[in-house]
């Protein structure tokens, strides 16, 4: 079986990035660690990269790392529904070289997995974070946990949602013909095709058609994603680096009992099959953690059942 990431990939086929690099300067008011942390966007240089990011809320630090590389968008969709954090938790929203409104790079090595985090840790430093939470969903779960085997002293918490430890599930296929919607997804994918669309615009395109199976109900959100998924900047070569190079060899379930951070695992419960047996991989690897099945609710735990996710990620935050 392919991966979660490839299998969608292969159902929409993405272009190479045609995006132009992106000049920058530090929007920062001072070349030091406070000024990096005041709450608003921020543009900060990075192992020579522009990178841009933005600080909202009050208390411990939370860094919402996106799951950018994995389909292609920027932060926005987790700038606007992971706000409840935000009341106990200065919460940093960051873009990742390559993505929504930071610096591009024309080769595709420059987007590895490794990159990513490394760049994170590098980020860390130059903000001068000595302690901090960190969450990742989906591809994002993937970054967050490589990011922890390498550099947990600097974690008090761990956030994984509706992520995987290796590449290798079965089952998505058989979940993805049983959605809803699957037929009308199919036939605008082949509209898609007849459009001549290329690089970015063919990707957003793509991308919101395949979203609409990926909710419990997806008609319920469906104005306010799809404000989002119009607005949000796309970019294809990262992903491309993933499906193409990273993905064949992604497998760190044999690691991951290394991780020591307070760790919680959250998914829905008609999530992709492989995140679900994923999930309970990770939870029976990593020594102190936690794992929620949120009901009804599919990829989108954060969005279809706030009641819940946020009550279980806050109580784990606090305790």
């Amino acid at each position: 079986m392919r991966t979660i990431v490839y299998i969608i990939i292969s159902i929409v086929l993405f272009s190479c990035n045609t995006g132009v690099n992106k000049k920058t300067s530090d929007k920062s008011s001072g070349n030091n660690a406070k000024s990096y942390l005041t709450e608003g966007e921020h543009e900060i240089e990075i192992d020579g990269v522009k990178l841009w990011y933005m600080v909202r809320g009050k208390g411990p630090i939370l860094i919402a790392y996106p799951s950018s590389a994995g389909w292609g968008g920027d932060c926005s969709v987790y700038v606007e529904y992971l706000k409840p954090w935000e009341e106990n938790r200065t919460v940093i929203y960051m873009e990742p070289r390559g993505l929504g409104r930071s610096e591009r790079l024309n080769s595709m090595s420059e987007y590895s997995m490794n990159k990513y985090a490394q760049e994170l840790e590098n980020f860390r430093e130059k903000l001068g974070i000595n302690k901090f939470d960190l969450t990742g969903h989906c591809y994002a779960g993937i970054i967050s946990m490589k990011y922890a085997l390498k550099y947990q002293q600097y974690l008090n918490h761990l956030i994984l949602i509706s992520t995987f430890p290796k590449s290798e599930y079965p089952g998505y296929y058989e979940w993805l013909k049983n959605r809803a919607g699957y037929d009308n997804m199919v036939n605008r994918n082949t509209e898609i095709k007849k459009e001549g669309l290329e690089g970015k615009e063919k990707l957003k395109e793509e991308m919101k058609n395949w979203y609409t199976v990926t909710f419990h109900d997806y008609n319920k959100h469906k104005e306010t994603f799809e404000t989002i998924m119009d607005n949000t900047i796309f970019s294809t070569l990262p992903e491309k680096q993933f499906r193409t190079v990273d993905e064949a060899n992604y497998n760190i379930l044999d690691s991951i009992n290394q991780i020591k951070t307070k760790t919680i695992i959250l998914y829905g419960d008609e999530d992709f099959p492989p995140v679900i047996f994923g999930s309970k991989d990770i939870k029976n690897k990593i020594p102190n953690s936690k794992i929620v099945e949120i009901e009804n609710s599919s990829h989108w735990t954060f969005i279809e059942r706030p009641d819940v996710f946020f009550a279980e990620t806050i109580d784990f935050l606090k305790n």
